[in-house]
Order: C-alpha cells, then structure tokens, then sequence
C-alpha cells in the first residue's frame, strides 16, 4: 500500500549528478511517509543530469526544471520553492541520502514543535564505514542562544525542514553566497523567531568526497559575505562583537586554506607568505601555519594524510 503523501516538497538542486542522483530519489521514493511532490532543477549541467532525474517520474510525483546558470544553488532552490504551493519545503542534495523514516521524522516533530527542523547525519564514504554523527560535531544550541550561536557557526544541517511561511517571511534564498547560502536563510529566519529544533538520531548519510577533503579558500569568501550581510540586522553589542570575532577567525581560516593551495601547486613563497598571516590564530589554525611557514611541501603531505585517515 503506497503511504498517505504529506504536504512537503522536496527541492533538490543537482549539478553534474548523474553519478548520485538515482541514490538520492531512490532513498526519497523509499520514505515511510512520502512527499507531496520532488522538484529537482538542472542548474546548468553539462551531463545527463536531467535525464536522470526524469526516469523516475514513475516512482515519484516529480517536476525536474532547469536554469542556465552553472551551479547557482540559490537560485535553483528559489525555482523549485516557487513551482510549487507545498506547505512545507525539505532539502535534500543530490549526492545524500535519506534513510526511510527522514520524512516522518522531521515532519513528526515539526507537528509538534515548527520552527526549523534540523536533521541529524552520518558521515558518509560510499564504500567505506559510516563516519561520526555531524549532530555531534555541531550540536543544536537552546533556543534563547540560537540567535547569537548561529552567528558563531551554522549548525543547522542542510538536511532541514521548515514552513513556506516561514520562508517566504524573510525573502527566501539570497544570492551572492554560494556554497553559504543556507547560512544566510537560517540567520534571518532565526532572527525572524523561527526555532531550530534537532532530530534525535541520523537520517541521512551525507556523503562526503575523499579527494575533496580540503576546503576551497574561496568559501570563505562566502563565509564572511554571510556575517558582512548579518551586521546590519544585529541587535546588542554581543551580536555586532561575535560576527567581528568570527570574522578575524574566517580570514585566518582563509589565509591558511590559500597556503595549503599554494603549497600543492609548488609555488613555495607563496604558501610561506599566506601562512604567515594565518599565525595570530586559535592554536589548531596556528600550529599548520606555523609548518606551512617552514616547510610548506612536508607540511601539505602530511596534512593531507592526516585527513586522508581521519575520512577513513
């Protein structure tokens, strides 16, 4: 017997998917409780994401719409929030995977709570043991810190749930932080008195890329575009201070991640001048621009073994 659908879309963005997609809408159509409606969007792919997406109109009440604009994850986002009139919206990359209890699980507990219901995940490299609870890492603040501790980090997990009132009352996704604009949603909509309540145990496996283990230094140009945009809506000196300090830690944070880039591509001088400016940091951030100032190539190889175990 097929389950009663609850009134939630499901908005997936996918860029060059075609090698995870069908995991993804497999674990959406395995739901215990499914979805009103699946709305994937094509942002611009070069591949046969699109027609991935569509074999499975069988199997799940789907749209798959498409936009130009390479990767633009926002914008995406907006165009499936907009094709449809679902009450509550849940999100879902096109590389992850739900467990079958995801739905009723976030759904149960927004009956009961609203808000912004924040998944729980397992790390996850396909073909090796599932890793730690992300929950663990990044635990759900009380709801009378959330406003501050959210300027700190984002601790919402993409694997969230929330009501279209709540979203379309803050403007929706924003442009202008790619790759941080969750950030920025959950920022206002906290702001706004939105409550964000975590799930009890992992729903999603939440896949992770082991030759991509390093962070880009250009995320945290986005990082910091987040908290720039922020301090306009700060209410107490405490808010306008947090988003100085995390601020100061971002561009540390950036200086070291453009070193490592430096040491890989051998240009040596370069790497020694970005960590440098990287060494007036917490300890952790400060002990690898230290090494990076020394010996650059020692430095990356064992960084980068380092993180290759810890995936592992």
């Amino acid at each position: 017997m097929t389950p009663d659908p609850l009134d939630v879309v499901v908005v997936m963005p996918a860029y060059r998917a075609t090698a995870t997609l069908d995991a993804a809408l497999g674990s959406v159509a395995g739901q215990s409780r499914l979805p009103r409606e699946v709305v994937v969007v094509d942002n611009g792919s070069d591949d046969e994401t699109g027609a991935v997406a569509a074999r499975w109109r069988d199997l799940l009440p789907l749209q798959v719409l498409r936009t130009e604009r390479s990767g633009e994850i926002a914008e995406a986002r907006r165009l499936a929030i907009t094709s449809t009139d679902a009450s509550l919206i849940a999100l879902l990359d096109a590389d992850d995977v739900w467990l079958p209890d995801h739905l009723a699980t976030l759904t149960g507990l927004y009956q009961e709570r609203g808000g912004i219901v924040c998944a729980d995940a397992l790390d996850w490299i396909p073909g090796r043991p599932l890793g730690r609870s992300r929950r663990g890492r990044s635990p759900v603040p009380a709801p009378g810190k959330q406003r501050l501790e959210i300027l700190r980090e984002n601790f919402v997990f993409i694997g969230a749930l929330f009501s279209r009132r709540d979203y379309d009352a803050v403007g929706g996704f924003r442009d202008g932080f790619f790759g941080a604009e969750d950030w920025d949603l959950w920022i206002r909509m906290i702001r706004a008195g939105a409550i964000v309540h975590g799930a009890t145990g992992p729903t999603v496996l939440y896949r992770l890329n082991p030759l991509g283990a390093t962070r880009r230094a250009g995320i945290y140009d986005h990082y910091l575009a987040v908290l720039d945009a922020a301090t306009d809506g700060c209410s107490t000196d405490e808010e306008r201070a947090m988003i100085a300090a995390r601020m100061r830690w971002l561009e540390r944070r950036r200086s070291l991640a453009t070193a490592f880039e430096h040491a890989r591509a051998g240009r040596s001088a370069a790497a020694r001048r970005e960590a440098r400016a990287a060494l007036h940091a917490p300890l952790r951030i400060a002990v690898q621009a230290a090494g990076l100032a020394v010996a650059p190539v020692m430095t990356t190889r064992l960084g980068d073994r380092l993180r290759a175990r810890w995936l592992g």
